[in-house]
């Protein structure tokens, strides 16, 4: 039963996870290839077991993403160390090899059914179409590889376990609490920095939003932008595509990872609540161009840094409308899969669907939970399975709830306006990537794209 409801829910076909993979095990490593990758391009995975010493995965996975890289090539990015699922972590950058062009890379450590760690690489043309048809077939291979690595023994050159650090990264703690109902306010009405600091993770992301949000249309003003530049990537951790736009405005400054309209943007509010006396990671820093190509200074160490990569983020025409229905898809063995649509029509309505499953095993209980959810303009649906050798069931829950997904748009420059059939009215980020030829949006944090554009 047990088996059956994760064939149902997550369609893990093992015995034939390989048939769509070229694959060898060399030198106690296990590298899969694509059987119809292009000849242009470029997307392997390689699997093998480690040895992690007295190291913990985090100061191991950081160590040895950069010993391996000098013998790859120079990286274009600072490296991005991310906390996983289950005590996993994983490692991605971007590198020129010494052939040339450019290659993505990532590292994702993993924990085999005997408890030993193994981790798996991915090199990847920085090419979308190639990062989401092959990225989301990784989820099928990974229980093939891990079975086949448990044969072997462990890796001799290419695992060796890194020198450790002289000095590893301590883990940080922070004190969630709550902001006093009564707290004192800087002359622009802000907390300090201290009470900000001190607010819970999901009250920091209520403040800032309701500070550095204007009316409508009272924010940026066209004239005072340089240009609205996007970096398209592909997370292979979370199986997703990923977007980072960048705000440049004549002043000299840059405001990244923009997720709000930017005509209804407070500069001066979120250069202060997102600046570095309130954020960690500020997400204001400063632009020059020099050749035609645009640079932007590194807040941490002052170094200016290329964009590379990058494409012009286009605005809406005021009052435009589309004919297209807009997808976007993630899975991953560790967040599970969603796949959802914005369906814009030419009379001004809207259409939104979304469904995601998640599920796994709750560790030595050996039982299986699975969740799907749906969610369409008929309504809301949820199931939750539970399954174990010994029992099994499930139970669906529906809610006629369907005119939140459906209303009105209205595109006006970088934003776009919801009108829930529910009474529900929000405004958010729009633009096309300039170089996909209007196949593709970003609505708010995420891209959305014609489904048969390639």
């Amino acid at each position: 039963m047990k088996n059956l409801v994760i064939m149902l829910l997550l369609c893990p076909i093992l015995a034939f996870a390989q048939k769509d993979w070229h694959i060898t095990t060399t030198n106690n490593t296990i590298t899969c290839v694509p059987k119809d990758l292009p000849s242009n391009k470029e997307f392997k995975i390689i699997f093998y077991k480690i040895d992690l010493g007295s190291m913990d995965k985090k100061a191991w996975i950081t160590q040895h993403a950069k010993d391996q890289q000098p013998a790859l090539g120079q990286t274009t990015k600072s490296w991005k160390i991310k906390s996983e699922k289950q005590g996993e972590w994983s490692a991605s950058n971007e590198y020129k090899p010494t052939s040339g062009g450019k290659l993505a890379i990532g590292y994702e450590t993993g924990t085999l059914s005997n408890g030993d760690p193994y981790v798996y690489q991915l090199f990847s043309s920085p090419d979308l179409g190639i990062l989401i048809k092959y990225g989301l077939k990784v989820n099928k291979l990974k229980p093939y590889a891990e079975k086949e690595l448990m044969a072997l023994q462990l890796p001799g050159l290419v695992a060796t376990t890194p020198p450790a650090p002289s000095k590893p990264d301590a883990p940080t703690t922070t004190t969630s609490t709550s902001a006093p109902e009564e707290v004192s306010t800087n002359s622009d009405g802000l907390v300090s920095a201290s009470v900000f600091k001190n607010m819970s993770a999901k009250k920091c992301r209520q403040y800032v939003w309701k500070h550095i949000r204007t009316q409508p249309n009272q924010g940026v003003k066209p004239a005072a932008i340089e240009t609205v530049l996007v970096d398209i990537g592909y997370s292979v951790t979370l199986g997703t595509v990923t977007t980072n736009t960048y705000l440049l405005l004549k002043d000299g400054t840059v405001y990244t990872d923009c997720e709000t309209p930017i005509q209804d943007l407070n500069v001066k509010m979120s250069k202060q609540l997102e600046g570095p006396d309130y954020k960690k990671h500020s997400k204001w820093s400063h632009w020059k161009k020099e050749r035609g190509q645009y640079y932007i200074q590194n807040p941490k160490n002052q170094q200016w840094e290329v964009l590379d990569d990058v494409e012009k983020a286009l605005p809406g025409k005021k009052g435009e409308r589309l004919n297209d229905t807009f997808w976007t898809f993630s899975g991953s063995q560790m967040y599970g899969s969603y796949k959802g649509y914005y369906k814009l029509m030419p009379d001004g309505r809207f259409e939104i669907y979304s469904s995601s499953i998640r599920g796994g095993d709750m560790g030595d209980l050996g039982t299986y939970v699975g969740v799907v959810n749906e969610s369409d303009k008929t309504g809301s649906s949820g199931t939750t399975v539970v399954s174990s050798t010994d029992v099994g069931g499930g139970v669906t829950n529906k809610k006629n709830d369907g005119n939140k997904n459906t209303g009105t748009y209205y595109i006006d420059g970088y934003s776009i306006e919801f009108k829930h059939d529910n009474g529900w009215v929000h405004r958010e980020l729009f633009h096309f990537p300039a170089g996909h030829k209007r196949k593709y949006i970003q609505i708010a944090h995420k891209v959305y794209w014609i489904k048969d554009y390639d």
